[in-house]
């Protein structure tokens, strides 16, 4: 398919990325429509259309393409650590005391709904999938409390062949983004049948420039304002950012090896970016702006990522499968939440989290301009990264023992 991409060269792929975030942004401000679905899932579809078209090469191997694009490995690989950096050097750590139990207990709803998503799922298809139905039913009990770490992770325990992990991968990618989507419009949908965190209740939300009431317009206006950012505080935040970066990534792999079992990398520069955040780095200006930007570069690989043609052979089953994973979980995490009366947006940016991780989940905090769940997004992403392993492979037997 990459054979055929109209632009293939790293800085052609770059600028039609660029000028696409560009796009989303001016028709977000503009246009009322595009406000509504906000800017990320404008960059996602944008995305998935032009790889589709071919103008772009996919994100993903495919066919005779198994080179990623250097911007697609800058922007997974690079981007998103530093975009999370920055972010939660520069958030409003209050947000933790008055959001702290009800998202743990959206995430908890949400882990539930997977669980027994992935269970109901892998006994109602298990002939459909075959004989490793197990192996991949666990992967996705894994990975969607956590992320793809934890798809891979429990891949590998399990010893899923190569094929049925490649399968399982596209019809993820392709899931992950159409849930994405989802959590960015539920909250817009059911907004009346739940509490929100912007449905009129003064304190959760800063005042209007103009000092009125406050709300999803005073958001909104306020997310818009120039703000006064200068040169120093941009270069000191970057430097902060690669610095927590760098170190999380060298200490990680000796701490694992000294404590004899795996800790993320994700978790280290997440803890010590919220460490900063209690220092005089969390009054620096630009932090957001410029890991709000970063994050729209990962929305492009999201969208890019949505190949159709990839989903062949067991790939409609596999797909099917998380579409009774997915539907399972959301019937939960949103049921469950509106008895609990959970505020939607926190179910949403939750249910995110289990499905995408801590990435995704941040980015749709970010994109809907719920300030006051950005540090939570994380937290709890990480939270999914640190129990999806064990979740996963617990799975993967327990529906072994049954189906065989």
């Amino acid at each position: 398919m990459t054979g055929g991409a109209v632009f293939a060269d790293p800085f052609a792929v770059g600028a039609v990325v660029t000028v696409l975030i560009a796009l989303a942004f001016f028709l977000d401000r503009r246009f009322r429509l595009f406000s509504f679905f906000g800017t990320a899932i404008v960059v996602i579809t944008g995305a998935a259309l032009l790889v589709n078209l071919r103008v772009i090469p996919p994100s993903i191997p495919v066919g005779d393409q198994q080179t990623i694009n250097p911007i697609y490995v800058f922007a997974s690989d690079y981007a998103v650590p530093l975009a999370i950096v920055l972010l939660l050097m520069t958030a409003d750590l209050r947000s933790l005391r008055r959001l702290g139990r009800p998202a743990i207990t959206a995430f908890v709803l949400g882990a539930v709904g997977t669980m027994v998503g992935a269970f109901v799922g892998g006994l109602l298809l298990a002939g459909a999938i075959g004989p490793e139905s197990w192996k991949i039913s666990g992967q996705f009990a894994g990975s969607y409390i956590g992320g793809g770490v934890n798809y891979a992770a429990v891949g590998e325990a399990v010893g899923t062949s190569d094929a049925l992990f490649a399968t399982g991968a596209a019809a993820d990618t392709l899931m992950t983004n159409l849930w994405f989507v989802l959590t960015a419009l539920i909250p817009v949908v059911l907004l009346r049948f739940y509490p929100s965190l912007y449905g009129g209740r003064p304190d959760d939300e800063p005042s209007r420039p103009d000092g009125g009431a406050s709300g999803e317009t005073g958001a909104v206006e306020e997310y818009w304002q120039k703000r006064e950012i200068s040169i120093y505080h941009i270069v000191y935040l970057l430097a902060l950012a690669f610095v927590i970066v760098a170190v999380s990534t060298l200490i990680a792999a000796p701490v694992n090896e000294a404590l004899g079992f795996e800790i993320p990398v994700e978790l280290w520069y997440t803890t010590l970016a919220l460490l900063a955040a209690l220092t005089p780095a969390n009054r620096l200006n630009g932090g957001e702006e410029i890991g709000n930007v970063l994050l729209h570069y990962f929305f492009a690989v999201l969208g890019a990522g949505a190949v159709l043609s990839t989903l062949v052979g067991k790939g409609p089953v596999i797909f099917l499968f998380l579409v009774v994973l997915v539907s399972i979980h959301g019937l939960i995490i949103f049921g469950g939440g509106r008895l609990l009366k959970i505020e939607i947006e926190t179910l949403s940016v939750a249910s995110q989290a289990c499905v995408g991780g801590p990435s995704t989940s941040l980015a749709l905090a970010i994109s809907k301009q719920w300030r006051a769940l950005v540090t939570p997004a994380v937290l709890i992403g990480v939270l999914g990264y640190a129990i999806g392993n064990y979740v996963g492979v617990g799975m993967a037997f327990l529906l072994r023992g049954l189906i065989g």
